[in-house]
């Protein structure tokens, strides 16, 4: 029921995502009406990244006696306040590269993968091993920490389908010095998790990593790599690096809420 929806949805609206947090133990469901995915959390349903535009008022039942909070992938905004909800936040923006047409950074970041391809770094991708790769989610959890950000919780790539995923890992002596992890749904990849050391930034590790995953991603005849949110506040460096990639910034609709009391 959900297979032309999934083709193009972000990461949350993915049915692959639902389960990943049933089996960690968190409240997701998939509403069959609405062809969407919620989480609920005590006395908040909410509904990131949805596409369903013409279903808000239909998302809105999903649980009527719980506060509703909506992140739509679009604008809406007349859609939105018909159904009820009030707008709590600005919209945040994503980068989004197109896979279906040849890989076009600007010419700095360019500059930094033909840097990276002269170095002694070595490159592998292949298929991600939960047991065998849970060194990544530690390094993750430890620049979390140092940088003081929090990410998607390590359980969605933990259960995500492993024939789903693709891990690219950067050597220097043999040693992993950088890390990108892409988790894909329909036609669509996520860039989940991304880690680096010293040298790897030294040696624009990451940038020979996303091209050649670029490749990798592109063969499988996938249509769109989602790189995530841009902030050029709080982590200008990656903006940065999304942006120079080549990238498309697209706004996202907001984050509205509804509360039980209101009405259209």
């Amino acid at each position: 029921m959900f297979n032309n929806v999934m083709e193009t949805c972000a990461l949350q609206q993915h049915i692959n995502f639902t389960n990943a947090l049933q089996i960690a133990g968190v409240k997701g469901f998939s509403d069959e009406k609405t062809q969407t995915q919620y989480v609920e959390r005590g006395p908040v349903t909410y509904v990131a990244r949805t596409n369903s535009i013409a279903h808000f008022h239909a998302i809105r039942q999903i649980n009527p006696r719980t506060i509703c909070v909506m992140n739509p992938d679009t604008s809406a905004p007349n859609a939105l306040r018909k159904a009820g909800f009030r707008q709590i936040m600005t919209p945040a923006s994503v980068a989004e590269i197109d896979l279906t047409h040849s890989f076009h950074p600007l010419q700095k970041w360019r500059n930094a993968q033909r840097k990276a391809e002269k170095s002694p770094i070595t490159t592998t991708h292949r298929l991600f091993d939960p047991l065998k790769d849970d060194w990544l989610f530690k390094a993750d959890l430890a620049q979390q920490r140092t940088k003081k950000f929090r990410a998607t919780p390590h359980a969605i790539a933990l259960f995500w389908p492993a024939h789903d995923t693709l891990l690219s890992i950067a050597y220097l002596r043999k040693i992993p010095v950088a890390a990108m992890l892409f988790l894909t749904h329909g036609a669509t990849a996520t860039y989940q998790i991304g880690w680096t050391t010293d040298e790897g930034r030294t040696h624009a590790a990451h940038n020979l990593l996303l091209a050649q995953a670029f490749e990798n991603l592109s063969k499988r005849r996938l249509k769109r790599l989602d790189l995530g949110t841009v902030d050029t506040i709080n982590a200008p460096a990656l903006a940065r690096f999304k942006i120079g990639a080549g990238a498309t910034i697209r706004p996202l609709g907001g984050t509205w809420a509804a509360l039980p009391l209101w009405r259209s």
